[in-house]
């Protein structure tokens, strides 16, 4: 495990504004695969909603609008705080939101037919990008190093941190485009496909949280590279399988029209109540 000389506490309990997810690289990814797995039901709702825009296209939207002082009030929708051992009832929430609510959220605009064709496609854009960052291990992360921002280590020379490794560097190592590795990356076999449709976007984070052991693991010296890229890389992919495929998945009810049962609309209400 990563060496505690390491990690340089912070007396703040949020992440940094500053802190994005995936990269756009992996964004693209993410929102290209579901697009690919959309049913047609889903791909016309999604061109009603965003023209000729598709889920690639939108999926860097909430970090390209944080440049912009009037969307602030989204930038806690990008991340969760969640201490190693505990869940995320064991605390009062952000009361501005996190990603976890944000998804929920989300998903009941889309839903709503009373809500607006403006609010409907601002939610669908949000709903690409934070499943990616629902995946991103880091953004489902420990708030006394900011996700892993206050990690300082190295990616082969580079002085980095352990958040913006897993944003970028390691998807970015395998120089591909955002198509060429959604095509290595969009193959499923039937036991994926039902594994993967399990469980709802609170489940998903805690996939997140219990990556934990294997994100730190970069060793005592603090520096990053073939090693560690080598161990991590399987990880790193399947995140991006898993966001692609449960987001097509999700569209996909969505636009169906598919009725939630009882126990996800409690959740949902529970996580509500919750902020």
């Amino acid at each position: 495990m990563i060496s505690k000389k390491l990690i340089l506490l912070c007396s703040l309990v949020v992440l940094s504004p500053e802190a994005f997810s995936w990269g756009k690289t992996g964004h693209r990814i993410i929102g290209e695969i579901a697009q690919r797995n959309l049913s047609n039901d889903a791909q016309r709702g999604v061109k009603e909603l965003l023209g000729d825009s598709d889920l690639s296209r939108v999926s860097t939207f909430p970090d390209e609008i944080r440049s912009d002082k009037k969307f602030d009030y989204t930038a806690p929708w990008h991340y969760a705080s969640v201490p190693t051992g505990k869940t995320y009832f064991d605390q009062k929430r952000n009361k501005d939101g996190d990603v976890i609510e944000a998804l929920y959220r989300f998903e009941e605009t889309l839903r709503d037919p009373k809500a607006s064709k403006d609010d409907k496609a601002f939610a669908l854009k949000f709903m690409v990008h934070t499943m990616g960052d629902l995946h991103q291990p880091l953004h489902v992360g420990l708030a006394e190093d900011r996700g892993g921002n206050n990690v300082r280590l190295k990616w082969f020379k580079k002085e980095t941190n352990l958040h913006a490794l897993w944003d970028e560097d390691i998807v970015d190592f395998e120089q591909l485009s955002y198509t060429e590795y959604s095509n290595y990356l969009n193959h499923y076999t039937a036991d994926e496909k039902k594994e993967y449709a399990k469980g709802s976007f609170i489940d998903w984070a805690k996939e997140s949280q219990d990556l934990r052991n294997v994100v730190y693991d970069v060793g005592e010296t603090g520096n990053a590279g073939y090693e560690y890229h080598f161990k991590v890389k399987p990880t790193m992919e399947l995140r991006l399988r898993q966001a692609g495929l449960r987001l097509s998945n999700v569209l996909n009810s969505i636009f169906k029209k598919e009725k939630l049962n009882k126990e996800y609309e409690a959740l949902r209400q529970k996580i509500k109540e919750n902020i």
